[in-house]
């Protein structure tokens, strides 16, 4: 990265932003497992994707006092490298390295919280947690703590984003518009999707990305419906090839745009080159009513109508939603809002989905934007397919 990252001025106002929203939220402590809350309130870790569906790492919060990470002793060197905080071995409780032990174990882990909680005279206070294991649950019950759900307080904390946030999503988008370009100069007929994709994550990868949230890119008639996986169809030239990055990248932050392209020299067809440029035209014509102080519901009444009518059946469940450590609050919807505003510091991903009932082709468009106290800031700028528009 050429973006010079303080790490520990970085998560000196993750961990602010983060107590502010427990005072906010009346929580004076949070227990925290989703590894996206934990980095934000300590520091990165390892094994990330591992560490998504397996609780070998969580923090405790405090609105009020300095939180203590639990990590794997193997890891605790990285973790003191990282975070200035206490860190303390963990107890394992999963039952992958617990086996029928797991409720036991997961007991004497929730018995240190507890202990935590009181020696700051909070044993009587709701403890916030966001999500876990259910023998963590029990054990906290049996325990006699009052859990309650925290997973609001630290999506709200974690939507609008500090300077270094904003600089490090600045410079992860413009690593990925880079990648998508090298890419293009390996999108040939005779290719499966899965080379494709492969050589789109290798280009991703070798600039500090760390995974995809998925493996979305389609070919051809795949691209209709959206939501295709790459298998080993050999894409055709004048074919479209659609993707959609998910991309994690340096520092955990996600840039997460979508592209549709024409592989080969061969013309496209009139329906590829018609639902391309309704996506790309929704996308564009949305993304100035992005405003500062906007609601959600108000987003949505406003460009849900804008969806074509012979597209809607088929559109993308998503007009909009945050980015940060993944795809993450909030979510801008056509119906069925929740509640909120743009708030300025947000990174927020618009895009479009357009292909019709039974067709042959559909065109997937997504930009990243940030919100700002003006118009919004477009941080992306993969090339668009000008054989389509």
């Amino acid at each position: 990265m050429s973006v010079d990252v303080d790490l520990r001025e970085l998560g000196a106002e993750r961990l602010a932003r983060a107590q502010a929203s427990l005072r906010a939220h009346d929580l004076p402590a949070a227990l925290l497992f989703d590894p996206g809350n934990v980095r934000y309130v300590t520091s990165d870790g390892s094994y990330l994707v591992a560490n998504l569906h397996v609780s070998y790492r969580w923090a405790l919060a405090f609105a009020e006092h300095a939180p203590i990470l639990w990590e794997p002793a193997e890891s605790i060197p990285l973790a003191r490298s990282r975070f200035d905080g206490e860190v303390r071995p963990t107890t394992s409780f999963t039952f992958f390295g617990s086996g029928d032990r797991s409720g036991e174990h997961a007991r004497t882990a929730m018995t240190e919280v507890r202990d935590e909680l009181r020696a700051r005279g909070l044993a009587d206070a709701p403890l916030g947690i966001d999500r876990a294991e259910s023998v963590v649950f029990l054990a906290l019950a049996d325990l006699g703590v009052r859990v309650v759900d925290a997973v609001g307080a630290l999506e709200v904390a974690r939507a609008v984003k500090t300077d270094p946030e904003l600089a490090i999503h600045r410079e992860n988008a413009r690593l990925t518009d880079e990648a998508v370009g090298r890419f293009l100069e390996h999108l040939e007929p005779g290719r499966t999707e899965r080379e494709l994709w492969a050589r789109l994550m290798y280009e991703c990868f070798t600039t500090g990305g760390m995974h995809s949230e998925s493996r979305l890119l389609c070919s051809g008639p795949r691209t209709n419906p959206w939501m295709q996986e790459a298998t080993g169809r050999v894409v055709r030239g004048g074919e479209a090839v659609a993707f959609d990055t998910d991309l994690v990248g340096p520092h955990g932050y996600l840039t997460d745009i979508s592209r549709t392209y024409v592989c080969g020299d061969a013309a496209p067809s009139t329906e590829l080159r018609d639902v391309y440029q309704a996506a790309y035209g929704f996308v564009h014509a949305a993304i100035p009513e992005f405003r500062s102080g906007r609601s959600f519901a108000e987003l949505g009444e406003l460009l849900g109508p804008r969806l074509p009518a012979e597209y809607r059946a088929q559109r993308y469940p998503f007009l909009a939603h945050g980015c940060g450590a993944a795809d993450e609050y909030p979510a801008i919807v056509v119906d069925g809002h929740h509640g909120g505003v743009l708030e300025p510091g947000m990174v927020i991903s618009v895009e479009g989905y357009m292909g019709r009932v039974g067709g042959a082709a559909g065109a997937k468009y997504e930009e990243q934007i940030v919100i700002t106290d003006g118009a919004p800031e477009l941080i992306s700028s993969a090339p668009a397919e000008p054989r389509l528009l």
